[in-house]
């Protein structure tokens, strides 16, 4: 099996089955990386594997090390090993790397280690999500620095890990909605408007859960906005009328919703087919709650 797909498929596994797939990084993933850049994939998935779903943190470190002394492991898989083993280290208070690094990579280190502990550790990994980003600034980062994509990345993934859980305690939702708002920020720093877009949709989502309907809206409507303004694929539009459908229904808005949930569909039958076979699912979500509150 060609690498390339072997590691699409270990994504594709990793949520439903972490422990099996965490045993084949460096056994079946090691076997066939043939370069420096594919071991330093393999390095994040390790670190994904074993620090966010698993909190293995010592065993997660051992791999990296097997990682990053591999035959193809070179100077991208040093600096990922070097970012990711100090996170592990940091997650697990085993100790803190830090000190020695530049400021780069401690945020990284720290945006990286506050994804680890989402689910484990709210408050610390609030703690270590506003400490990356105050260092970012204190420090006069650049836009393109590393850094300011790490926490772009972390803070959505730990806002949409968050947003799917069907409850929330207090530390849980707060983090959430610092993590939403942080990636706004930071991807409009280090990314394109379609990830400012996305970021839009994540912080609708995300205050749709807390709940704050007035400013899911807010940012639903935000996100259509940059969607309206840059001509985007019928993905993105798909996205945010599903937002703005679900926080209207919210607010028991049955005309705005069910008007909503029409855009949504019309986004729908202009999509590849290939997207709308894993975006049917959410489709069929709004189309059974349309009725019930057109029946209001």
């Amino acid at each position: 099996m060609p690498f390339d797909a072997w590691l699409n498929q270990a994504w594709q596994d990793h949520a439903g089955q972490a422990a099996a797939v965490a045993a084949r990084i460096g056994t079946e993933g090691l076997s066939l990386a043939r370069s420096d850049a594919q071991a330093a994939a393999l390095a994040r998935l390790a670190h994904h594997v074993m620090g966010d779903h698993l909190g293995r943190w010592t065993q997660g470190r051992q791999l990296l090390f097997h990682i990053g002394t591999s035959e193809p492991a070179g100077p991208a898989t040093g600096t990922a090993m070097r970012i990711f083993d100090a996170s592990l280290a940091l997650a697990g208070g085993i100790e803190d790397l830090r000190g020695p690094m530049t400021a780069s990579d401690r945020v990284r280190v720290g945006a990286h280690a506050a994804g680890a502990l989402a689910e484990r550790d709210p408050p610390r990994s609030a703690s270590l999500l506003r400490e990356a980003a105050l260092e970012v600034d204190t420090q006069e980062l650049p836009h393109q620095d590393p850094a300011c994509r790490a926490i772009a990345i972390n803070g959505n993934d730990i806002a949409a890990t968050l947003g799917e859980k069907p409850v929330r305690t207090d530390p849980e939702r707060d983090l959430m909605l610092l993590a939403a708002r942080l990636a706004r920020d930071f991807w409009a720093r280090a990314g394109t408007w379609l990830e400012v877009e996305r970021a839009e949709y994540r912080l609708a989502i995300s205050w749709l859960k807390a709940p704050d309907l007035s400013a899911a809206r807010r940012h639903a409507r935000k996100c259509l906005d940059i969607v309206r303004e840059h001509d985007a694929p019928a993905l993105e539009w798909f996205f945010g009328f599903e937002a703005l459908a679900l926080v209207e229904r919210g607010l028991n808005n049955a005309p705005a919703a069910l008007r909503a949930t029409l855009d949504m569909k019309s986004a729908f039958d202009r999509l590849e087919e290939a997207d709308q076979a894993w975006c049917r699912s959410s489709l069929e979500r709004l189309n059974r709650l349309a009725p019930a509150i057109g029946e209001r």
